[in-house]
């Protein structure tokens, strides 16, 4: 009697844990897939740097129209007329297009109409004309020339207490593109308060990976409380979170087979790294977002501790995000904040996350972040050249730094680096994130 209630036991046992891998697999299945990038790094990189170029401008462009510092002429077939609710409210192009947005070759053509009085007003003629052109030619096909490159969202309304983003959708690529803008003038605005608060907060472990951490770290990470606060907890933005807003404009526009992209530039870097790690590793109400998220940055500073850095780590193996972080060499942004700020309390160190893409004016070097050691370390210190600071970290300097390294970086994918023993470390490709 007592070997058959041991039988039974041990038979419920097995039973029940079948059933908590079945409702984990099933958990899994539920997951959005991406589809498999075929397209190198260059290929991959370059739309991103330009989308990061890009919403600059589309922010100097939109403070100007609303000064009525600039009267722009519409096409006689533009959809859009009258352009002075954007005066007051976020540009949504959500309406037009069958809800994708104005194609770039509309917006295009708005630019090309007004070039001289954009001359006149910015003197730059990439403005008018360049980045459109550039990203619309990078992604032309025989088929179809315009590629179904539709800007959908563009926030800055309240641009001087809140980041502001922009949302791309591309039809061709099947690509969602979320680019956070850096830094903008003057100092004293919200963005460089979020620059300079280097303090510390907690930030809820992403639901996807809890399991896999430690200790506190299945709870929290550390992480810089100004980003945080830009896309969480922002007690002076009006209506909701920036987070929460964001995912309110991306959701409508994925479609099936679609990924999503991530970029931005400098503070855009930042906000964007901490923004997809939260959403890679959101629970079953975030599924239907398609992992990996892929996250491209450009002079992204820090943004958490080692504690995030494992928890990102754990993101990368369990295929929720693939990381690539541009850099060059010089520029001092990457190393700062080299500690957390705090006039109580312990002190942390703060990490990097994903592969860096290092580029110097003789050639580049990729670095996976469980693949640091000392020289990698001393490499992200604040022991750089500040002459000539914008040089080293602005677009411009990127831009030709991939142009230089184009063969290189188009002989390999961005999931070839991951593979790759000489970039990643050999217990990161055995599955053992550091702890």
């Amino acid at each position: 009697m007592m070997m058959m209630m041991m039988m039974m036991k041990t038979i419920f046992l097995y039973a029940l844990l079948a059933g908590v891998a079945f409702i984990a697999d099933v958990a899994d299945a539920s997951l959005t897939k991406a589809p498999k990038v075929t397209a190198s790094v260059y290929e991959e990189s370059m739309p991103m740097l330009y989308a990061s170029k890009l919403v600059y401008n589309f922010a100097d462009f939109l403070a100007k129209a609303r000064e009525r510092n600039l009267s722009l002429e519409m096409p006689d077939d533009f959809p859009l007329k009258d352009l002075s609710r954007f005066e007051k409210e976020s540009v949504d192009l959500t309406e037009f297009n069958n809800g994708n947005g104005l194609t770039f070759t509309q917006i295009f053509e708005v630019l090309s109409k007004n070039k001289e009085a954009l001359l006149k007003e910015f003197g730059d003629d990439e403005f008018t004309m360049g980045l459109i052109s550039k990203m619309i030619k990078y992604r032309e096909s025989e088929e179809d020339s315009d590629c179904g490159h539709y800007l959908a969202t563009y926030r800055s309304i309240q641009a001087k207490v809140s980041c502001v983003y922009g949302v791309v959708k591309d039809k061709h690529l099947k690509q969602i593109v979320l680019t956070f803008r850096g830094s903008s003038a003057p100092f004293s605005n919200r963005d460089w308060k979020s620059n300079m608060n280097a303090t510390l907060v907690d930030m809820r472990t992403p639901k996807k990976i809890k399991d896999k951490m430690e200790g506190t770290l299945k709870e929290r990470v550390l992480v810089h409380a100004g980003f945080y606060n830009y896309l969480f907890n922002n007690n002076l933005i009006d209506g909701e979170q920036r987070y929460d807003r964001i995912l309110a404009d991306i959701e409508p526009l994925m479609e099936e087979g679609y990924s999503l992209y991530v970029t931005g530039h400098s503070l855009g870097g930042a906000l964007a790294t901490m923004f997809s790690f939260k959403l890679a590793g959101a629970g079953p109400k975030r599924d239907w977002v398609p992992r990996p998220v892929t996250l491209i940055t450009f002079a992204a500073p820090f943004s958490g501790t080692a504690g995030y850095r494992t928890a990102f780590e754990q993101e990368e193996q369990a295929g929720l995000i693939r990381s690539l972080r541009i850099t060059n060499g010089e520029d001092i942004v990457p190393s700062i904040p080299p500690t957390s700020t705090s006039l109580f309390g312990k002190k942390r160190t703060f990490k990097h996350t994903g592969i860096n893409l290092r580029l110097t004016r003789k050639g580049m070097k990729l670095t996976h972040s469980s693949n640091g050691g000392f020289f990698n370390a001393l490499r992200n210190t604040f022991f750089k050249p500040v002459w000539s600071a914008l040089k080293w970290h602005l677009l411009p300097l990127h831009d030709d730094r991939m142009i230089y390294n184009k063969d290189d970086l188009s002989a390999k994918t961005l999931d070839e680096l991951y593979e790759d023993k000489k970039v990643v470390s050999k217990n990161f490709m055995k599955g053992m994130a550091e702890l």
